[in-house]
């Protein structure tokens, strides 16, 4: 199962997106309210979920090639209190993707593989990733009521609850003072929930 673990790891690296200055570039946005549910369905990169600076969901991406770049879909399909955004055909390296949504925003977000950090959004976090490396700021702790993250691989680094765990299923829940919801899944890398207080 380790050597499972360290393959998994080796194939989250090398699809996991590196930006670099030079790749070529893309991007799409749409109008949405803040306070809704922005639903993720994310094909295997690197991804970063911050705030926008509006209420807008601005999708930005990044290819190593003009022509892979082209080949990408992305679809932003925005209703009365909900959003989903799907990127999909994404190349196997060197791919990444910034989306920025309202900062107070409800995330759902699905991805195959690859590197995922979600910023500083207010509102519940539901995320699940196959494998690779997820990273949550938290950064007021009192915000959240039920939360919970599990791997069945791999491990949880919580610092923001004072967690630390490793090895196989390996899983932790709380419940605490606030009305967000924080749920984290991996079937094999690392979950970091990153408090910033």
């Amino acid at each position: 199962m380790k050597h499972l673990f360290f393959l998994v790891l080796c194939l989250t690296a090398a699809i996991a997106a590196h930006a670099e200055s030079n790749q070529p570039e893309a991007g799409t946005q749409q109008k949405f309210i803040s306070g809704g549910t922005v639903r993720m369905h994310l094909e295997a990169g690197g991804y970063t979920i911050s705030a926008a600076d509006s209420d807008d969901i601005v999708v930005t991406y990044r290819a190593h090639s003009l022509e892979r770049l082209k080949k990408v879909k992305v679809a932003i399909k925005p209703a009365a209190s909900t959003a989903d955004v799907y990127i999909t055909n994404t190349p196997h390296n060197n791919f990444s993707a910034t989306i920025e949504v309202p900062r107070q925003s409800n995330l759902w977000v699905r991805l195959t593989a690859g590197d995922l950090r979600v910023e500083d959004i207010e509102g519940d976090k539901n995320i699940e990733m196959l494998a690779g490396q997820l990273d949550i700021s938290v950064p007021h702790l009192e915000a959240y009521g039920h939360r919970d993250a599990s791997v069945t691989s791999g491990s949880i680094e919580a610092s923001a609850f004072n967690i630390s765990k490793g090895g196989l299923f390996r899983s932790f829940e709380q419940q605490g003072p606030g009305r967000y919801l924080l749920h984290a899944h991996l079937l094999a890398g690392e979950i970091d929930l990153i408090g910033t207080e």
